[in-house]
């Protein structure tokens, strides 16, 4: 009997808060993602015809209203403002008992700034966060926002800044200044970045000082510094860049990531004394490169938000901000487990003549038959596994242990793979088990555990025309030699990947223990996540990623009592929030027993 203890509540118990799904449904692996970027120009004392003037500026209210309009109109996952007043932390906040309250860390309920306006408009699912600076003329590290609708310093107005709102389970929120320390300019400007479960990539926000090329370019560098490895392995960012793609200033963006180009202004000013008006393109959204082609489906500008009118005293504004709102819709690459690039996890498994198999999935848990054969000879006694895409082709690439070789095989976009790089490591012994387990460092490449010598470590991964490892890690000094590990995916929906490993022998036999991928890229102390799993009823286990579609990681295993079929276990939650194995379904009727590894 295998441990069938599934809860239909939430996965929030024993978690951080920061990881709990909002509406207690499971969140499902995202194949595209839809990011909308806006200077909202939120906070100005200039009144209509004069220099500066920010359209409706006394409108909060209506501001919010217009960018969650535009979030229904084209289905926006993501939302990134700038010259936005806001808090840091939540709206509703509370303060903590004995601490004097502070208006900008907790307004409370009656907050009358565009981040308390804006969460509550969006609704339920949503989670705002805000990164206050300060103004061109600046008297202190952050400005309190100012005019008829938003309530200035020692009130609940907030401070001027950048926005960052994502639909779903937002973690691993940073923000971080720009701006050198020392800058002739004074200025406060920062980044804030945030990730969303169920997408790879870290998504980030920001705003570069106008008409200082000297301090925009330390602001790309800084911005560069900060994300590091992330910065062309994975991130989006998006924001007011102050700048041309042409502009010298943003070459840090432009030739290494991918520039969601519309080919339209994105700014505007009409002067009273002006016959025309002028137009920039300075609002721009980024993201990290494939090696060919461009991961953004659609890149447009809605001009329909930009004031087009001139700036004259007494007439009213067509738009809400001399800024236009940019949208880029970008497809997210490979969907985890997934070789053939339908979206759906598939199964490899090494034969007893030492053929590699491909089973594509049908994202139900099943899989087609017949198989496809991917390896013809060479494979006998390989340790294969897949979980991520190694060559920034886009496509999920096949990492094993060869022999005493670690080996990356490249995926050529159909599930069929190209002869393998270099070796990323030599001397394993014949033993060693390979996991790829995706991004646990989350810098955007996959990385690999491998066990062997009784240990258990970790190499983080490089992507490019050569993978890499870098240097390992160490997880676990002894008792791993009578381990077998999978990777899981996200089990907890944490947006960190997870472990499994089942015990063979001693008092534990059978028993399958969930390790949960910590923020350090480490384990945390494992969990039952089953048991009746012992080598001779199971022979072989293999983590399925999400194979059936419903957001929560499943399981492949054999069974070993002569009939030789395939089960597929479907991945449930317990009453602590645990992820615990559920039901199985039988997948594979017979043919199983010939199989010698799983991946």
């Amino acid at each position: 009997m295998f441990a069938t203890l599934l809860a239909a509540a939430a996965l929030t118990a024993g978690m951080p808060a920061s990881a709990q799904a909002v509406a207690g449904e499971p969140e499902p692996v995202r194949r595209q993602l839809t990011v909308l970027t806006w200077n909202i120009c939120g906070e100005t004392l200039v009144l209509r015809g004069g220099k500066g003037y920010c359209p409706r500026r006394d409108d909060a209210l209506g501001k919010a209203n217009k960018v969650a309009e535009l979030v229904r109109t084209y289905n926006a996952d993501v939302v990134m403002l700038q010259e936005v007043c806001g808090y840091e932390g939540d709206v509703n906040a509370t303060p903590v008992p004995g601490q004097t309250p502070s208006p900008n860390l907790f307004p409370g309920p009656n907050s009358k700034s565009h981040m308390a306006f804006l969460e509550g408009l969006l609704g339920e699912g949503w989670t705002v966060r805000h990164a206050a600076g300060n103004r061109p003329t600046p008297t202190d590290k952050e400005s309190y926002c100012r005019n008829s609708t938003l309530p200035g310093y020692g009130e609940t107005g907030g401070s001027l800044g950048v926005l960052i709102a994502v639909k779903g389970t937002m973690h691993d929120v940073r923000r971080f200044e720009t701006v050198p320390a020392g800058s002739a300019s004074g200025r406060s400007l920062p980044a804030i970045c945030a990730r969303l479960v169920g997408w790879p990539d870290q998504l980030c926000t920001t705003h570069l000082i106008a008409g200082d090329n000297t301090v925009q370019r330390a602001q790309m560098t800084e911005i560069k510094k900060q994300l590091g490895a992330s910065w062309t392995q994975g991130t989006v960012i998006g924001g007011d860049f102050n700048g041309n793609l042409g502009d010298p200033d943003l070459t840090a963006a432009t030739q290494e990531l991918d520039a969601c180009e519309t080919g339209k202004h994105t700014a505007q000013t009409w002067a009273a004394t002006d016959p025309a008006p002028r137009t920039w393109s300075l609002d721009h959204l980024f993201a990290s490169k494939l090696t060919d082609g461009t991961r953004w489906s659609s890149c447009l500008v809605d001009h329909e938000a930009m004031d087009l009118t001139q700036n004259v005293a007494g007439t009213e504004p067509s738009g809400w901000s001399d800024h236009a709102p940019v949208i880029g819709t970008l497809r997210q690459v490979p969907v985890p487990g997934d070789m053939t690039g339908d979206g759906k996890p598939d199964l490899v498994a090494v034969d007893s003549t030492g053929k590699l198999r491909l089973y594509p999935g049908t994202g139900t848990g099943r899989l087609v038959y017949p198989h496809l054969t991917i390896g013809l000879s060479g494979w006998a006694g390989a340790s294969v596994s897949h979980r991520g895409d190694w060559t920034g082709d886009g496509t999920e690439d096949l990492v094993a242990r060869v022999n005493g070789e670690l080996r990356v095989y490249p995926n050529k976009g159909d599930g069929t793979l190209g002869p393998p790089f270099t070796p990323l490591l030599s001397g394993l012994p014949a033993t060693a088990r390979v996991v790829s387990v995706g991004d646990l460092d989350l810098d955007g490449a996959p990385d690999v555990v491998v066990s062997y010598d009784d240990k258990l470590y970790r190499y983080n991964g490089v992507r490019g025309a050569q993978p890499k490892l870098g240097a390992s890690v160490e997880f676990g000094s002894q008792g791993w030699a009578t381990m077998d590990v999978t990777g899981v995916g996200d089990a907890d929906r944490d947006g960190r990947p997870d472990l499994l490993a089942r015990q063979r022998g001693g008092t534990q036999d059978g028993k399958l223990w969930f390790h949960r991928g910590l923020p350090d890229g480490t384990f945390a102390t494992p969990t039952q996540y089953g048991f009746g799993y012992t080598a001779a009823v199971r022979p072989l286990i293999a983590g399925a990623a999400d194979a059936d579609g419903d957001g929560v990681a499943d399981l492949w295993a054999t069974t070993g009592d002569g009939t030789g079929r395939l089960l597929f276990y479907k991945g449930g939650t317990n009453g602590s929030g645990n992820p615990v194995d559920g039901p199985s379904t039988e997948v594979g009727a017979s043919g199983w027993s010939s199989i010698s590894s799983l991946g």
